[in-house]
Formats: C-alpha cells, sequence, structure tokens
C-alpha cells in the first residue's frame, strides 16, 4: 500500500474540507449597490450656480463624492449633450456599469463640455439598458439643470422601464432649475423609486450627493451584515433561463461561454421554457440562437454576461414578442430580415434572417426586459423600415405587437419606374415647406423600393408600415428628378393601402 509524503497530505487537506462541506464564511461581492450617474451637459450647465458654472460646480463636486463613495460600490457614467448642438442621439456610455475605475470616472466628468440639448429619457433607457442581467440593485442618479427637450413624457418612459423588472432606483438632482421644471423632475424620481432632491450652487449639490452616499452606505452595511456561515458543498453555480412557452419554437439553441477564456463550456439545441444549466462559479457570456430556415446558420443574440457564484443559481427571465399580421400583410412580402433593436438606438438585439423562406420571420422572439423597435429589412431596400416602436417586454410575459397597416403599389405596366420613397410627413418637415414652398422635405424615407434592373417584382409587392401620413415619390428612368406622385397619403391602423399612381 502506498503512503502520501507529508507534503502531498498537505496540498490535498484543503480540497477535501471543500468536497466534504465544512461550514465557512462567504460574501457575495456581487450583491453591493451599484450607482450610476447621469450628467447633464447640455448647452445650460454654462449657466451660474453660486459664483461659478454649473457645470464647474458639478465637476467640483463629482471630484469630492465618487473618491468617497463605500469602496465595495461600482461606478458607472454616461452623459448627454456634450459632444454636438440640436443633436437628440448625443448620449455616451462613458463608463459602464459596473466599474472600478472611478480615477477614469472623474477624468472624464472633468472633460465634459456642454453644447447640446436635453434627451433625459434616451439617456435613462441606455444606463437601464446595461442591468438587464444584473441581480443586485443599482442607484441611478441624475443631475439635470432643466427637464426633457427630445421626448413626449419622460415620466411614463421611466415607469415603463420600472414595469420590466430591471433592478434599479434612481434619484433626480434638480440643479439650478426654475420652479415650474421641478414638477417634471419630481415626477422622473417618483417613477423611478427614488427621491428629488434640489440644489443651486456647489455646497447643496455637494450635500444633496452626499445624501445619496449615505444611502449607499446603509446599503452596503446591511449587505455585510448578511454574510453568513453557510455550508460550501460544491463550487458549482446554476444559470436557470426562463421564458415564455411560445418563444420556443424560434430558437435553435443557446451557448454559455466562460469568460476567462472565450471557451464555449456549453451549447444547447433549443430549449424548454426553463431550463438550469450547472456551471463552474465565475464570469460567463450568454448567446441565444434563433433559427435560420433551409437549414442556414442561426443568428446569435447576446444576452450579457453573468457571474456564477457556487451554491447559488442565477436567473434570468426573458419575456416574448409575439406578432399578430393581417394576412394580406403576409403575402408574397419581400423581407430579408427580421430586426429588434433596443429602443431608439438602431442597435439589433435579435436579427432573423429570412432566408428565401420566411419560416421563422414572425413567430414568438425570447428577449430579455426591456424596450424594443421592430424593424423590417425589405429586399432591395438599402436601410431597415421601422414597424413599431417602443414595444414594452415585462419578464415572463408576452407582448402582441400588431402590424396590420401597410401599402401596395399597384403594378403600372410599361413604365419605368425605377424605385419609389414612402416619406413621413414629420411636423418639422410640414414647417421646412410652410417657410419655403417648394422646398425639399427633409424627413428621411421611412421605405425605399430599389429593386434590381430587369426585375421589377418588389416594387408591388405588399409593405408593412405603420399608419401615419405619407409623401409617395417615384423615380423614373431618364428623368433628373423624383415625381410626387401623392402629396399627403394616409394610412389607416388596420388598413393596406392599394396605391394607384395614375402613370
Amino acid at each position: 500500500m502506498r503512503v502520501l509524503c507529508p507534503f502531498f497530505k498537505m496540498m490535498l487537506y484543503p480540497v477535501l474540507i471543500l468536497l466534504m462541506g465544512y461550514s465557512t464564511i462567504t460574501v457575495n461581492a456581487s450583491s453591493y449597490p451599484e450607482v450610476t450617474f447621469i450628467v447633464d451637459a447640455s448647452g445650460s450647465m454654462w449657466g451660474p450656480a453660486g459664483d461659478t458654472t454649473k457645470i464647474e460646480a458639478a465637476k467640483a463636486v463629482m471630484s469630492e463624492i465618487v473618491p468617497g463613495l463605500p469602496a465595495e460600490v461600482k461606478v458607472g457614467l454616461v452623459a448627454y449633450g456634450h459632444r454636438r448642438k440640436g443633436d437628440c442621439k448625443d448620449i455616451e456610455v462613458l463608463i459602464p456599469s459596473g466599474s472600478d475605475d472611478r480615477v477614469a470616472l472623474i477624468e472624464k466628468v472633468q472633460a465634459l463640455q456642454p453644447k447640446g440639448k436635453t434627451p433625459i429619457s434616451d439617456a435613462i433607457g441606455i444606463v437601464v439598458e446595461q442591468l438587464k442581467t444584473k441581480e443586485n440593485e443599482t442607484t441611478i442618479v441624475l443631475i439635470s439643470d432643466g427637464i426633457e427637450t427630445c421626448a413626449v413624457d419622460p415620466c411614463q418612459a421611466v415607469r415603463d422601464l420600472k414595469a420590466t423588472g430591471i433592478k434599479f432606483v434612481m434619484h433626480v438632482v434638480g440643479f439650478g432649475v426654475f420652479e415650474e421644471d421641478s414638477e417634471q423632475l419630481r415626477c422622473l424620481a417618483e417613477a423611478g423609486g427614488g427621491t428629488y432632491l434640489m440644489a443651486n450652487d456647489v455646497p447643496s449639490l455637494l450635500n444633496a450627493l452626499n445624501s445619496v452616499s449615505t444611502e449607499l452606505e446603509k446599503k452596503v452595511t446591511v449587505e455585510k451584515a448578511k454574510s453568513v456561515q453557510v455550508k460550501s458543498a460544491t463550487g458549482l453555480g446554476k444559470i436557470k433561463l426562463s421564458m415564455p412557452e411560445s418563444t420556443t419554437k424560434g430558437m435553435a439553441g443557446l451557448k454559455i461561454i466562460r469568460v476567462s477564456d472565450g471557451k464555449t463550456v456549453k451549447e444547447t439545441e433549443r430549449l424548454k421554457a426553463e431550463t438550469t444549466h450547472p456551471v463552474i462559479a465565475g464570469e460567463y457570456a450568454l448567446e441565444y440562437l434563433f433559427a435560420t430556415p433551409n437549414y442556414g446558420a442561426p443568428t446569435v443574440t447576446p444576452l450579457g454576461k453573468v457571474t456564477a457564484t457556487g451554491g447559488e443559481t442565477k436567473n434570468i427571465p426573458l419575456g416574448g414578442i409575439v406578432f399578430n399580421i393581417a394576412d394580406l400583410l403576409q403575402e408574397d412580402a419581400s423581407v430579408e430580415q427580421v430586426i429588434i433593436a433596443e429602443s431608439g438606438s438602431d442597435k439589433p438585439v435579435v436579427v432573423v434572417n429570412d432566408n428565401n423562406n420566411g419560416y421563422y420571420n414572425f413567430v414568438p422572439k425570447a428577449v430579455l426586459p426591456g424596450k424594443y423597435d421592430i424593424l423590417i429589412h425589405y429586399s432591395h431596400s438599402p436601410n431597415p423600415t421601422p414597424v413599431a416602436t417602443d414595444v414594452l417586454v415585462k419578464p415572463g410575459e408576452e407582448t402582441v405587437v400588431t402590424l396590420d397597416s401597410g401599402i401596395v403599389f399597384q403594378e403600372v405596366a410599361n413604365t419605368d419606374i425605377s424605385g419609389w420613397d414612402l416619406i413621413p410627413l414629420s411636423s418639422q418637415a410640414i414647417a421646412d415647406e410652410a417657410e419655403d414652398e417648394g422646398a425639399p422635405i427633409t424627413a428621411s424615407p421611412l421605405l425605399q423600393a430599389r429593386p434590381p434592373s430587369g426585375n421589377k417584382s418588389t416594387l408591388w409587392t405588399p409593405y408593412i408600415v405603420p399608419a401615419g401620413t405619407y409623401r409617395l415619390i417615384v423615380y423614373v428612368e431618364g428623368m433628373d428628378e423624383p415625381l410626387p406622385v401623392a402629396e399627403e397619403l394616409v394610412i389607416e391602423e388596420g388598413q393596406t393601402l392599394l396605391f394607384d399612381s395614375g402613370l
């Protein structure tokens, strides 16, 4: 019989302790609260705040508050209005949520140069998008010196985000705002489950953010108190994925990829509505695979990164988007791709390829909770066409998207039509024409039909488009300018318009 030498006994002993389940003290670091700051860098931040400007006051206070946050709290930073004037899309994630780099955060704040507008709703949406796979609550702190200038109802937008089940609480600091503006900012804080704080200069802003810091300290203390004696029966964690039953039809499988070395540790085929996947403790990236007909390669949708902890189950609840489409609009539609994008961003989350079949185009789709836009990329159209916006998806629930309005351009024989555009008559476009009769429409086309030479069949197929008022222009071979064949074309909900151009 072989006898282990003392050295090997010493090395083996801790492993045996782990496997036998001896008691130990554990602290789950991932359960500590996080904070992400949204800083207003719109042009009005150059306004006065005591003996300095608002932006300089914000820089000074942030430089004091951030280093003083509890060491366990991870941070993030988003700013808007700091790069371009008049651009509602000028929102930038400067430090992703969950960062330990406080020095970089302060440097990013110090570099802000206010210029533009105040897209509060979209900025909050971008922050919340980063939190989909986090189980611990994130505190969002919005510092703004004015109300939303880009969205119609920012309070409802925040309520919708809260309704998705993503864990966040949002405090709002109104910095040097007029009394009438305080009502909207207070509404945002209430919708976000937080507190509205007012400030007018450096001391009051410091006091407001100190109250947030104190709240985070209390949360850290509570989490530390939860550290109890447990049994380390296993080093394995579990990832539990759940989705509405209807959404399993369109999936091809799931990949679980270890972040540390990029290795795929598990790849499945179709899943059931609820599945659990044991993995070694660590950080993993999840990829959901959507099926493509005619044996095409599946398309990949990242579900984000998750941290598996020994003895714990990480729950990832998905919701579903279910399509209700008018029969006529499914006939001979020249669909190339169906795209689900993050609301207002055109960033694809799900891409389903038609692959000359279309079987999976409109089957229910599983997605993380959040707000989405639906786009259809038609064959021979340069850009995808948005057909539904701000679709709210909640965990474990189906959201029905009705697509029942569209247009069919009645076929024209013996005419050299090379394409046509459908242009939304936005209020801005109408205003431009009123100011300068004959000026070109400034709105971009919603839909551009551009068939290849010699095959014009896609000009006459049904196209799904949102209800609204449009201008339709036609391109004819040999003509330098397009023909405006319809100045105000009205498409109603539940209506597929058969358009006769008279050509």
